[in-house]
């Protein structure tokens, strides 16, 4: 379920829906085994591992119309990767292993989804974004910070897009019971202990209130989960719009998020949405008309404005749910990848990375403008 990994192949899709070659190259290795000074470590690697040979989990990569290759090592070389105009590392790992490749694998590109200090040691993170390397983001706030804190102004938006095909709803009423909607996760930037407190003070003066979650594992034993609560483990693929579809309110509490998929896709089936300013949901939802905006940490502020959309009339209710639905869709696959394809094409078609400057320059601005992007020829 995780997000990057569903949003790499779905723009991938969309190149190749524009006529483009697109190869996702993954590794089937798991992480490495920590060694026995780290007797913690290696027996939660040793448990993770089992419960994986005994029953894998479904992922994104098990079927595309993009090609998929699957590498049985970690890290990836460059013999493993075809010949190719560009290549585009999608997290920080990845740019180190891409970084001293031969010029036939292709130009270097970033495709950054997050600020991806949380997940390495972050010295070796930013090491990546100075990387000699087009970079492309997902969302505006990391576009500003790749430029204040990287002094890097080329960077291009191309949002992530929401799958109309899975994600919709037709205009609907509130819930007989007031509902609230929440993906779990055991990762702490995700802000769940926020989230479920923010719940109970809401509970204290709506005690009807239903929460509504699902995620990819369980919620641990040590989790202060608030009445009334209704738990999803693993959903189908085909069962989360209608999981969304149940919430009159959707939640996104997270620290810090680098785009927020869940968000648009609960606003694709007429949610609300409640957001902590944490980034990327700050794209779509527009405070006070698509939902609320509230400070990171902030539970008694998100309790307040949970109350504030389940509370309403039914026909503001309706109101606010419309426009959380025209908002999602403004993000669309097949426009952000006009914009990339427009992006790559400048790029490869120029010697150096500073010649290509002032076009990446107007493909970003032309992001911003996702309607009047043209689409160029399809290249490999």
């Amino acid at each position: 379920m995780s997000g990057g990994t569903k949003s790499n192949r779905l723009i991938a899709e969309a190149m190749v829906r524009r006529g483009h070659t697109v190869n996702i190259v993954y590794s089937t290795v798991g992480k490495p085994c920590p060694g026995w000074r780290h007797p913690r470590r290696l027996m939660k690697w040793w448990l993770q591992r089992r419960k994986a040979q005994q029953k894998p989990l479904r992922h994104h990569l098990e079927r595309s119309s993009a090609n998929l290759i699957a590498v049985g090592r970690c890290p990836i070389l460059p013999e493993d990767v075809p010949d190719a105009d560009v290549v585009i590392g999608t997290w920080w790992e990845t740019m180190e292993w891409i970084r001293d490749w031969p010029e036939s694998k292709g130009k270097k590109a970033y495709f950054i989804r997050h600020f991806e200090i949380h997940g390495g040691d972050p010295e070796r993170v930013k090491a990546t974004y100075r990387q000699p390397a087009l970079k492309l983001v997902i969302a505006k706030w990391l576009q500003t910070l790749m430029s204040r804190e990287f002094g890097d102004s080329g960077v291009v938006l191309v949002p992530n897009g929401v799958d109309k095909d899975q994600f919709d709803a037709p205009p609907r009423p509130k819930q007989a019971v007031p509902t609230v909607g929440i993906v779990y996760s055991h990762q702490s930037w995700k802000g769940m202990t926020t989230a479920f407190e923010a719940f109970r003070l809401a509970q204290e003066k709506l005690p009807s209130l239903r929460v509504v979650a699902f995620a990819s594992k369980e919620i641990g034993a040590e989790a202060r989960v608030p009445k009334n609560f209704e738990f999803h483990l693993r959903p189908e693929h085909h069962e989360l719009a209608s999981l969304y579809a149940e919430a009159d309110c959707w939640v996104v509490s997270s620290t810090s998020e680098g785009f927020g998929m869940p968000g648009l896709e609960a606003a694709a089936c007429r949610c609300p949405i409640v957001s902590t300013r944490c980034g990327g949901p700050e794209d779509y939802v527009v405070d006070g008309e698509t939902g609320y905006l509230v400070e990171v940490g902030d539970a008694t502020g998100m309790a307040d404005a949970i109350l504030r959309v389940v509370n309403q009339s039914p026909d503001c209710w309706r109101v606010m749910s419309d426009a959380s639905y025209q908002k999602s869709r403004e993000f669309d696959w097949d426009t952000s990848a006009a914009i990339l394809e427009s992006a790559l094409i400048d790029y490869v078609t120029r010697s150096d990375i500073g010649d290509a400057s002032a076009s990446v320059a107007e493909a970003s601005a032309d992001s911003e403008r996702a309607s009047a992007v043209s689409t160029g020829a399809p290249r490999s």
